[in-house]
């Protein structure tokens, strides 16, 4: 596997917000010039980024149960909502 199939592996389990960061990154080095000389052994650094864990899947279900805790203790509901705003 070279690399960019390795970070894809990484990139298509992130949800979709922290893929996106992923691209913007990839695009902000593209825009910078190479300050250090490419001296890196490529089976190297590759060997390093295929030791990095894999998280498993994550589903949008996953990544709304996980944003819904933001609301836990909070006295938000319809109600309150509506009196707020009307």
């Amino acid at each position: 596997m070279n690399i960019a199939e390795t970070i894809y592996q990484h990139v298509k389990t992130m949800p979709m917000a922290k893929a996106i960061e992923v691209l913007h990154f990839v695009e902000f080095l593209e825009t910078r010039p190479d300050a250090i000389a490419d001296n890196t052994d490529e089976s190297e650094a590759l060997e390093v980024i295929q030791s990095l864990p894999i998280s498993p899947e994550s589903t949008v279900e996953d990544d709304f149960f996980n944003a819904a805790g933001l609301w836990e203790n909070r006295d938000i509901n319809q109600e309150s909502l509506r009196a707020k705003v009307f």
